[in-house]
């Protein structure tokens, strides 16, 4: 499907509302940039077509996405690398070899909950009790994935959680949620440590930094961890903290007291208002020498609706970017991944597919290693021994908690039009500049 190009005015209309239209998801994370075929097969672990000694069987995996609403263009994202996995990596070359000896197809069953909390808990009901699914995949965003503990607690049917988030100081004695991703309270961690180790020793001014956050779940729980992180840091001083309304149409007054800080780099967790705290920070000649304007800064989409006088040299914070290339000991390598994206969806992946086929691929992992694949608790406690590395980067779980342990972030920065990967240093694939250009010089 080919969607039309929002227009600039269009793209600020829907920043300045917090929205992000579903259908621009399809235009893709990136631009249609070229990728070669792989010239080998995928590394380490691929399913099996022989079932002797074993039946062929069917597993049924089900959950919600966001197919529209204002989280759509990541919940989009999500389910084609959810799709990719299940059609292309398994259910192609033949299902999965579990530890009982059977082959298992995927029967994939996945909701559009409309970006709306109300609805996960009513379709995650229906997927237990009408479509008899054997588990669970999460959907992204702070809320939605919130929305599904009670009823996989209440009917003690494991989850993989998605590209969402907990605040640690509401997480209960939960037993069947595994997450695959790092948890919004550490993403700023990522972006503070890159000040600290790469920024500092060249600027010592850079330690004068502001965080402001939006007052939503996801923006309490990343803007309100990182700032509790970024003061208790010796090298870092705060000069200005604070919170706003996401629902809020102009961040004109908050961004006007960061001005009279006067901070070096301003860390602004808007989230899906990415782009109008960007648009604020221009329109302000709020001059800075780093700055972070939220999580969806990471998309195309914010720097083509923007321009590059808004989105040049800005900084985000992702799960996974293309060109990262971890070496995969179990899974697709990256090449596979990214092609076979693009020839199914005409688009280039973002973070939130890769946590899609990640979802995937730990469920896989636990069934190859598990002696009851479709038992929840047994493939419970399998799930928490699960460690590996694939394109993602690496995978391992507090057995206890669910919590994932061996994931890390990654910072990355516009540069040119292409976001790039600037931190940590082992997956950088260019050098942060620093400092970014002042606003007045570009055009």
């Amino acid at each position: 499907m080919t969607e039309k190009p929002q227009s600039r005015r269009k793209f600020l209309k829907y920043a300045g509302e917090g929205i992000i239209a579903g259908a621009a998801a399809s235009a893709g994370y990136y631009g249609m940039t070229q990728y070669p075929t792989p010239t080998q097969t995928p590394p380490t672990v691929t399913t099996s077509t022989s079932t002797s000694g074993g039946k062929k069987l069917k597993v049924r995996i089900g959950g919600t996405k966001p197919l529209t609403g204002t989280v759509a263009l990541n919940g989009i994202d999500e389910h084609r690398g959810l799709e990719i996995w299940a059609k292309r990596w398994v259910n192609d070359q033949g299902g999965i070899k579990a530890g009982d000896g059977n082959t298992y197809e995927i029967d994939l069953i996945i909701y559009n909950d409309e970006s709306k909390p109300e609805n996960v808990s009513r379709l995650y009901e229906k997927l237990i009790n009408e479509d008899k699914v054997d588990f669970l995949m999460g959907p992204v965003w702070a809320a939605l994935g919130q929305a599904t503990v009670a009823t996989v607690e209440k009917y003690r049917k494991l989850e993989i959680y998605g590209n969402a988030t907990f605040d640690p100081a509401q997480w209960k004695d939960w037993k069947y949620v595994m997450m695959v991703q790092t948890n919004g309270s550490e993403y700023l961690n990522i972006l503070n440590e890159m000040i600290i180790n790469k920024v500092i020793p060249q600027d010592p001014d850079a330690k004068n930094m502001a965080i402001v956050h939006t007052d939503d779940a996801f923006g309490n729980i990343a803007g309100g961890w990182g700032y509790q992180w970024a003061k208790k840091q010796p090298q870092l001083n705060i000069v200005y903290y604070d919170k706003v309304s996401f629902g809020a149409q102009d961040f004109t007054p908050v961004l006007t007291k960061v001005k009279e800080a006067n901070p070096s780099i301003l860390l602004f967790e808007a989230g899906a208002q990415a782009p109008l705290a960007a648009k604020g920070v221009r329109e302000l000649g709020l001059d800075l020498k780093l700055f972070y304007p939220g999580t969806y800064g990471v998309y195309k989409q914010f720097y083509d609706g923007l321009g590059p006088k808004y989105g040049e040299d800005v900084v985000s914070i992702t799960q996974w970017v293309v060109g990262e290339n971890y070496q995969a000991n179990y899974g697709p390598n990256e090449d596979w991944f990214v092609s076979t994206y693009k020839r199914d969806y005409n688009a280039v992946p973002g973070y939130p597919a890769g946590t899609g086929f990640t979802q995937g691929l730990i469920l896989q992992a636990a069934m190859e290693k598990c002696k009851k694949p479709l038992d929840s608790d047994a493939m419970r406690e399998t799930v928490g021994s699960v460690s590996f590395t694939g394109f993602y980067g690496d995978v391992a779980f507090d057995p206890v908690t669910g919590w994932q342990t061996g994931h890390k972030m990654s910072a990355l920065q516009w540069q040119d039009g292409k976001a790039v990967c600037v931190y940590p240093e082992k997956v950088a694939k260019a050098p942060l500049r620093y400092p970014m250009k002042k606003w007045s010089t570009i055009k």
